[in-house]
Parts: C-alpha cells; sequence; structure tokens
C-alpha cells in the first residue's frame, strides 16, 4: 500500500472507516492486532507512525510501550550439540531441542533455567536477554507510574498480569497497551503476550469497561502464517490492512494532484472528469502512482501507456507471487498466503471489490490499460448519452415522417428498418423514449426521419460514441473531444 504526499492519508474516506472499525473494537472492551504490510514500515516506518497517531489521537487512555533498544537486546545464541557420551556410559543430561515456539521466553524472564550440564557449551560470560524478556520488563516499568507508584518493579509475567487483571476502580481501568511490533526485536514477543493477556483477562472476569486491552501493530514478517486465524476470537479482533482504500481516496488524491487548465467551463469540467476517472481506474489503490500519474499526463488516451510505463518504472516481482495474483477473481477480507508475499511488498491489494496488481507487473500491461480506459470513459460517458438520447427524442418527434407509435414499433427491435409491418397508426411522443440511438440512426439513413444537417451530425456523434463504447472500444482524443462538445451544447 502507498500513500500519496499530496494530501493526509489519516484523512481519507477508507482510512478512516478503518480507524474508526478499530477503535470500535477497542471500546467494546476487545484486543487489536492490525496487520500491515511491509511496504508500510520499510524503508521507513514513517507512514505506519503516522496511521498509529491517529489511532492514539482517539484514544482516551493508552500505553505506548517505547521501542527496544537494539543494542541491549541480544538474541539468544543457538545451544551447541551436546558431545557424544563416551560408549558405554549412560549420562543424565536431556537431548537439548534446536526449536523455539517463542512462548517459552516468557517463562525464561520468571524462573531460572535448569544448570547446564558440563557436557554442553558453557555459557556466554555476559547474560543473554531475550526478545520478550525486554518487552516484559519495559511494560513492567511502564505500569509503575499508573498503578502502583513507588512500589517495587514487576518482574515476573504472572505479576504484570495480575498487576493488568486487578479489579481497579473505572477511573483507572481500560487502558489500552500499545506495542509496535514492527520495532520490536522478535516479532512474536507482542503476540505472545497478547494472548497470555487476554487468556488472563478471561480467567479474572472482568467486565468489557475495565479489561485491559492491547493494541498491537505488526506486519506478518516473522508470524507463523496461522497466527492471525488463531488469535481472532471473540475477545480479540485482527485488523488486515485489506482493501481499505476505495475509490473515493483515490479520486480524491487524483483530485487534488491534477494541474489547473483553463478552457471553457462546462467543456473543461467533463474532460477533465474523463481524465480523472482513467488515471483512478488505472492505478486503483496505488496512491503514490495516481498521484504521479495526474500530475504528468496530459489527458490523450493515446499517450496514457507510455505516461504509466514511465511512472511506474522498474517494479520487480516473483513470478509466483504473479501468478497467484492474476488467479484471484475476489478479494477477501484478508489476503491469503498465496497472495501475502505480493500484498507485503505493496504491489496487491483489494479495490472496490476488485484484487488489484500493481500495474508494475502486470503481465499484459496495454491491455489492461486499455481495458480500464473503456471502464473509465464508461463510467462517465454512459449517463450523459443516455440523457443525450432522451433529449433527442424530441427531435425525433417533430422530424418523423411516421406517427411516433408507427417509427417506435418498426426500430424497436432487430436490425434497423427491418421490423415486421407496422401497425395502425396513433401512439404519442412517449412511445419514442424507448428508441435507441442506432435506431434513431437508421431511420434517418432510411428517410423515415428528416433532420438537419446540425441535427444528424450531432447524432451522428452520440451514436458513434455509444456504439464504440458498447463494443469496449475506448474513445480516442478526436471522438472524445468531439462528444463532449455535443454533450456541452
Amino acid at each position: 500500500m502507498s500513500l500519496a504526499s499530496t494530501v493526509d492519508p489519516t484523512a481519507l474516506p477508507g482510512v478512516r472507516v478503518w480507524v474508526r472499525r478499530v477503535l470500535e473494537d477497542l471500546q467494546r472492551g476487545r484486543s487489536c492486532l492490525c496487520l500491515l504490510p511491509d511496504s508500510q514500515v520499510r524503508p521507513t516506518d514513517a507512514p505506519a507512525e503516522r496511521l498509529l497517531g491517529e489511532l492514539l489521537h482517539e484514544l482516551g487512555d493508552f500505553l505506548l510501550l517505547p521501542p527496544a533498544e537494539r543494542d541491549r537486546v541480544a538474541r539468544v545464541p543457538r545451544p551447541r550439540a551436546p558431545q557424544a557420551a563416551p560408549a558405554g556410559r549412560w549420562t543424565p543430561s536431556e537431548p537439548l531441542l534446536d526449536y523455539d515456539d517463542g512462548l517459552s521466553d516468557f517463562e525464561h524472564h520468571t524462573r531460572p533455567l535448569p544448570a547446564t550440564p558440563a557436557i554442553t557449551a558453557p555459557a556466554p560470560s555476559v547474560p543473554m536477554r531475550t526478545a520478550a524478556a525486554d518487552l516484559l520488563e519495559r511494560l513492567a516499568k511502564e505500569l509503575q507510574g499508573p498503578y502502583s507508584a513507588g512500589g517495587p518493579a514487576a518482574e515476573g509475567l504472572d505479576d504484570v498480569l495480575a498487576r493488568l487483571t486487578e479489579d481497579r476502580p473505572p477511573s483507572r481501568g481500560g487502558q489500552v497497551i500499545v506495542v509496535r511490533a514492527w520495532r520490536e526485536a522478535s516479532s512474536t514477543a507482542a503476540t505472545d503476550l497478547l494472548r497470555r493477556l487476554t487468556a488472563a483477562v478471561k480467567e479474572a472476569g472482568l467486565t468489557p469497561t475495565r479489561r485491559p486491552r492491547m493494541l498491537v501493530v505488526a506486519t506478518p514478517s516473522g508470524l507463523p502464517a496461522e497466527l492471525p486465524d488463531q488469535i481472532s476470537r471473540e475477545d480479540t479482533a485482527v485488523h488486515w490492512w485489506w482493501g481499505v482504500l476505495g475509490r473515493l481516496d483515490t479520486a480524491t488524491v487524483v483530485s487534488v494532484a491534477r494541474p489547473h487548465s483553463p478552457g471553457p467551463a462546462a467543456h473543461h469540467q467533463l474532460l477533465e472528469s474523463v481524465v480523472q476517472a482513467a488515471v483512478v481506474e488505472v492505478c486503483g489503490p496505488f496512491l503514490d502512482l495516481a498521484t504521479e500519474l495526474a500530475t504528468r499526463w496530459d489527458g490523450v488516451p493515446a499517450t496514457l501507456l507510455d505516461e504509466l510505463r514511465h511512472v511506474v518504472g522498474a517494479v520487480t516481482a516473483e513470478p509466483a507471487s504473479a501468478g497467484s495474483a492474476r488467479r484471484g477473481r475476489r478479494s477477501a477480507l484478508q489476503p491469503d498466503n498465496t497472495l501475502r508475499p505480493g500484498w507485503n511488498q505493496g504491489l496487491l491489494d483489494a479495490w472496490d471489490g476488485q484484487l488489484r496488481c500493481h500495474p508494475g507487473y502486470e503481465p499484459d500491461l496495454e491491455h489492461t490499460v486499455r481495458t480500464r480506459l473503456w471502464l473509465a470513459q464508461n463510467r462517465v460517458l454512459l449517463p450523459l448519452l443516455d440523457d443525450a438520447r432522451e433529449e433527442f427524442t424530441e427531435v425525433i418527434r417533430r422530424r418523423s415522417r411516421l406517427p411516433p407509435g408507427r417509427l417506435a414499433e418498426r426500430y424497436r427491435s432487430g436490425p434497423v428498418g427491418t421490423a415486421s409491418a407496422p401497425p395502425a397508426d396513433g401512439g404519442t411522443a412517449e412511445a419514442l423514449m424507448g428508441m435507441e440511438l442506432g435506431a434513431m440512426w437508421g431511420a434517418h439513413l432510411n428517410s423515415h426521419v428528416r433532420l438537419t444537417r446540425e441535427e444528424a451530425d450531432r447524432l451522428r456523434v452520440l451514436w458513434d460514441a455509444r456504439n464504440r463504447l458498447a463494443h469496449r472500444a475506448a474513445l480516442d482524443d478526436h471522438r472524445l473531444k468531439r462528444l463532449v462538445t455535443e454533450l456541452c451544447r
């Protein structure tokens, strides 16, 4: 996901809706795990910090844990394989398993490990602290102020959980503990604490207004793929940054980025509507791309592909990610495992109910641009063409050589001018309201309607544009400007 620099991204409608949903869950007493793509925290975490700042601004009471000091948190070295015991001799040492589920880190902080047998590697001279233990220590230190000023610091996980789940007065209850997991040395440390706190709150039986809750903002990197589904439950909500931005968000960014150009008010406004709709349709949820394209493109349909290629530049993606993205037909509430690599890179997202790929790794960019340009013109021009058709029925009624009912019956369906014998004369102007532009043009060619040269030229332009759009062909610059001129008369 990309955030545009021309507008405040936290003020966009889609972002506001996402923030409101997170806040509503927190207000109902639920903890929240918010998952952002890596593209929002790398190479700089400014977008994620800006989004978190908006969340904290709306929260009444929160405790934001300071980030870990990288030089103080060292990774636990992998244990050296135990030496083989001499043949025929028994050793009391237990085998050392070379894996870690993440949950044991908290236990390392609350009770000492058993003495290491002599046959294993010697312990380092400087004690090593795990990332989970460091997180717990920082939380205990922060809890000193709000809950027990002047008392001893909490040292164990059970002590910290007891402080958080004790039945405090309402004025001091319901605090939200906020952890920026992407700035932690271990991604799983915050989620492990979230699971432990959820279990402790459930055991304590606290009401929603007095529950301590956690707001963990993280990226999926380093987290087990199944973890979000395991955490999501009645008392814990998982919010993916997926499908957050919509058409209105992109349109807002594009309208701000477009340079002002002089011209007749109505003519310019309609042309500009078509141009902005094309940029929105082509760029989708990729707001930085939409901003730059809206700034550079002159609005000529023939130059759109070249300008887009220039703006996109070199974007690389794994073939497997691109292939899985092309197979997606609908957007779900979250990206599945096959889509997460591309989503993490900011190359995939759900937008307007569809799965959208970054134009930089569309396999057939020319076809994609042609299709989306047609969609944009359809969205803007078809309602106006339909209005123009209804208005032109009055001209057809006045110029018709046949009664309105007979004319409408003759050109109601089938190829132009080939309908069965007309019924008896009669009918009113309402009978012509269903005539399509192609039928009107056919009536003119068959001399059943006598139009002036100006009226015939207008009808031909309207019919040609409607016919092309109906056959999935975008209008070129010449046809587009002629149509806009006729629609603005």
